[in-house]
């Protein structure tokens, strides 16, 4: 920040010099230096009391100081009603908040972030995320603590409203798609662990990436995650489902036209897929569809890192990143003579398959948590899984990987009543009747359940990994491996 001591000397002599004498230059300068003064004195409570985030600051004990009017309108509390509280004592009531993240902060020191309900005074349930940051002074010492807290529901509409924006056109130009939600890949299993690990090493380069798997395993997931920590990321992306194009159509959408090329082409000729992702990323999704005469034409493209339309003569010179994927078994389209062989080593530099559901068993529950809780906020829900729930959706077999979890979840949530998940609706719906029982789990499934079991309770009731141990009797380090194992949070050891 300016001197402003130095800054308001420089103003008065340039004001003294003006007095003496007109000179353009000097007006210049002390408008120059009026303009710094005005920069400086923005009025930031201005500033926090337009923002759409609810802002909730405390002093160094943890007593109210300031609410800003969002934080009003999310939850219709009164700023009277608990500036000058402690939120010890406001969250011991139970009628606002049952905890505050504000008192976490100051004992670690250090930004704290939480998700959980809100009970507005109307009695209504919010589903809030919240973020709180510790300010120090000039000794190191927490002098106020500024929670920002925003409605989970509003920022899931706006993320819905995106989405559907997108479409579900075959084709999906995406700019600037940056970090979102559903680039994350959810699972302890050891194969999502490679996944992930491959993904690292692979994202910076520039080489092809073959995806392989079952339908509904999240192959877009893993392409969207790769482009997002590529270099790339920011820069043109573009999704194309090679079935849903009909195959007279592809050829032009993938590579272009020249004005004329043949009947019925626009009078100005089509830039094609690959070139609007130039210097960017073209996911070629169901590859293994593309009928075998564009296969020659898009090996050529990959060898020669450039096209020329169709009807066209001059080559265009390209830089983009393919990544296909495919739910087809490549190896025996190749025997059948279905699948240049050529290409499938072009494109499969870097190979990444994705087991089914049925195959990562410990992946089931995490999934679970996370698309259950994504759906009661988006649902404007609240209620719980039971155990017998869990047990019934560890147990089924999923053909259809991910997004039939997907789809079964949500259909679940809007459809039951009460606080929980209607469980004979959810035994239906996966076709567990009386005479079609739950196969029965093995020894080492049964123990496994069991062990996971008891190391989450633990956890949780003792709050640690050192006292869980204790609890447990074993080794820390074994509590620690065994709840990554097990897809179990771990808590910050206090």
């Amino acid at each position: 920040m300016t001197d402003k001591t130095a800054l308001f000397a420089q103003i008065e002599a340039l004001a003294g010099r003006l007095k003496t004498k007109y000179d353009e230059k000097t007006e210049a300068r002390l408008k120059k230096l009026l303009s710094s003064i005005n920069e400086e004195n923005i009025d930031f409570r201005e500033v926090v009391e337009n923002l759409i985030d609810g802002i909730y600051v405390t002093d160094s004990k943890g007593i109210t100081r300031y609410v800003n009017p969002a934080y009003s309108q999310h939850t219709g509390i009164n700023p009277e009603d608990i500036i000058g509280r402690s939120v010890d004592d406001i969250s011991q009531e139970g009628v606002y908040f049952k905890h505050a993240v504000s008192t976490d902060v100051i004992k670690w020191r250090r930004n704290v972030n939480g998700a959980g309900l809100i009970r507005n005074v109307d009695g209504h349930n919010i589903h809030g995320y919240v973020t709180g940051v510790p300010l120090f002074d000039e000794k190191g010492r927490v002098k106020n603590v500024v929670v920002s807290v925003f409605d989970a529901e509003k920022l899931r509409r706006r993320w819905s409203e995106f989405r559907q924006s997108l479409s579900d056109d075959p084709i999906r130009i995406v700019e600037n798609f940056g970090e979102d939600m559903d680039s994350s890949i959810i699972g302890t299993d050891a194969a999502i662990s490679e996944i992930r690990r491959t993904i690292e090493h692979a994202a910076p380069t520039n080489v092809t990436v073959l995806i392989t798997g079952e339908s509904g395993v999240g192959k877009e997931t893993i392409a969207d995650r790769i482009y997002n920590m590529s270099e790339r990321t920011g820069k043109p992306y573009v999704k194309v489902n090679c079935t849903a194009i009909p195959s007279t159509l592809l050829e032009s959408e993938l590579f272009g036209y020249e004005k004329g090329a043949f009947t019925g082409a626009s009078t100005t000729g089509k830039v094609g897929l690959f070139e609007l992702a130039n210097h960017g990323t073209l996911l070629l999704d169901e590859i293994g569809d593309l009928p075998i005469e564009l296969q020659t034409k898009l090996l050529r493209v990959l060898q020669n890192k450039e096209l020329t339309r169709l009807g066209g003569t001059n080559p265009i010179p390209l830089d983009v990143r393919i990544i296909a994927a495919t739910n087809a078994d490549l190896k025996k389209k190749i025997q059948e003579g279905t699948f240049r062989e050529d290409l499938y080593y072009r494109l499969s530099v870097i190979p990444i398959h994705v087991p089914p559901l049925r195959e990562r068993r410990g992946d089931i529950a995490p999934l679970v948590r996370y698309y259950f809780n994504e759906y009661i906020i988006k649902h404007d829900r609240d209620m719980v899984l039971t155990s017998e729930d869990m047990v019934m959706l560890e147990s089924y077999d999923w053909p259809g990987n991910v997004r039939e979890l997907q789809n079964v979840l949500e259909y679940l949530v809007i459809v039951s009543d009460g606080d929980r998940i209607d469980s004979e609706r959810l035994a239906e719906t996966l076709g567990i009747t009386a005479d079609r029982k739950l196969p029965q789990p093995g020894l080492n499934e049964a123990v496994a359940v069991f062990e996971k079991g008891l190391i989450e309770n633990a956890i949780k009731e003792t709050g640690g990994v050192r006292r869980a141990a204790a609890v447990l009797k074993i080794d820390p380090s074994t509590v620690s491996r065994k709840a990554k194992k097990y897809g179990i949070a771990l808590p910050d050891e206090k």
